[in-house]
């Protein structure tokens, strides 16, 4: 689905807003496909015919992070199996 530029920084692809309703948007990726998503994660102002360039990359660091997290709360302990590891 990339359309204009891949590699280590990430995939960029264009997405445009088809629909907005109940929170909502229908895109159009990359001129191929449909997909929804919620509206909280778009832009402010964002509307319907907008067009939107949308860069999708891993988070090494991120990833890290969280499995640091989850390491150290295994080595606490915790019993139960009550969910207690968050990640």
């Amino acid at each position: 689905m990339a359309d204009s530029s891949s590699g280590q920084a990430g995939i960029t692809s264009t997405w445009v807003v088809d629909q907005i309703e109940n929170g909502v948007a229908t895109m159009e990726v990359a001129g191929e496909t449909t997909i929804t998503v919620p509206t909280g994660i778009l832009p402010r102002g964002v509307s319907e015919g907008d067009v939107l360039r949308v860069t999708i990359m891993q988070d090494p660091a991120e990833l890290a992070r969280r499995l640091a997290q989850s390491a150290a709360q295994i080595a606490k302990g915790g019993k139960g199996g009550k969910g207690n590891i968050a990640l």
